[in-house]
């Protein structure tokens, strides 16, 4: 699944090839893409009919393209989904769910082979309720050590506090955008094994989490994301994250710090990877 890494990079490479550009048409390929939206899908070609996408931005793992009077048009790619920025007269590609038609010849296609993402089409003004159960994004500046560990200990926490931290790290309520890679790969920078339950990591280490995060994170978006299969940038190129991953993906391979094995265990469906001797 495209995490916070790729997604904000197929929001920072949309953004000069598709805002401000005028929209001919829409169409909706896949209709059951469309859910919890405001606007129906009989209605889809008309809501971008002439209009422009002025904004698009990330919240989490969603992104959030805004067009000129207001309207706006929520995705989230699910397992497989991409945009790809293609001209008019090239190929159609496989598994296309929507299409976006520009003037000068520019044509914007949304793939998902497994259909597992969503669409939402919101008019000017309309709430949109998903954005508001996110919790904390990760890369704004006043993300730290103090929040990391004020969402652990918080309040009413206590049911968090029981789990094991990785799972606790994919809780989107929590931390918007991080996921499976992204979970290990800072666990592993922070010395934390991921079946450790969050109320038995300490505020040392939680405060070592927190810039872990932040890095793995900053790291991967220099490095347009992380691809194993489906994932790919807006022009069809693989991100290059995978060649620099420390854990994640590597069972029996040995720790590029220790030498150790790299062990796997899966914890609350999930496969989470890390080093039995860096990390405790």
């Amino acid at each position: 699944m495209p995490e916070l890494p790729e997604v904000e990079t197929v929001v920072r490479e949309l953004r000069p090839r598709i805002l401000d550009i005028p929209l001919i048409s829409a169409e909706l390929l896949r209709p059951d893409l469309l859910k919890a939206s405001p606007v129906g899908a009989e209605s889809f070609a008309d809501f971008f009919r002439g209009r422009r996408f002025i904004s698009l931005e990330r919240r989490g793992k969603f992104l959030i393209f805004t067009l000129d009077d207001g309207r706006r048009l929520l995705a989230h790619l699910g397992m497989t989904g991409a945009f790809a920025v293609a001209c008019e007269g090239d190929s159609q590609p496989a598994h296309l769910c929507s299409v976006y038609h520009f003037t000068g010849g520019l044509r914007l296609d949304h793939v998902d082979a497994r259909r597992l993402g969503r669409l939402a089409l919101y008019p000017p003004g309309a709430d949109i309720p998903v954005l508001r159960l996110l919790g904390a994004e990760p890369l704004d500046p006043g993300f730290g050590p103090d929040t990391l560990l004020a969402l652990v200990r918080s309040r009413g926490g206590a049911a968090r506090r029981v789990r094991a931290i990785h799972p606790l790290l994919l809780d989107q309520s929590l931390i918007a955008g991080v996921g499976n890679i992204y979970a290990s790969e800072a666990l592993f920078r922070a010395g934390i094994r991921p079946q450790r339950r969050a109320s038995r990591v300490g505020p040392a280490s939680l405060r070592r989490l927190a810039p872990a995060i932040q890095e793995v994170l900053r790291e991967a978006i220099r490095a347009s994301g992380t691809t194993f299969d489906d994932y790919r940038r807006v022009d069809g190129r693989p991100g290059e994250f995978a060649l620099q991953l420390n854990v994640y993906g590597r069972e029996g391979q040995p720790c590029r710090v220790c030498g150790t094995p790299v062990k796997r265990i899966v914890l609350g469906g999930r496969s989470a990877f890390y080093c039995p001797r860096c990390q405790k």
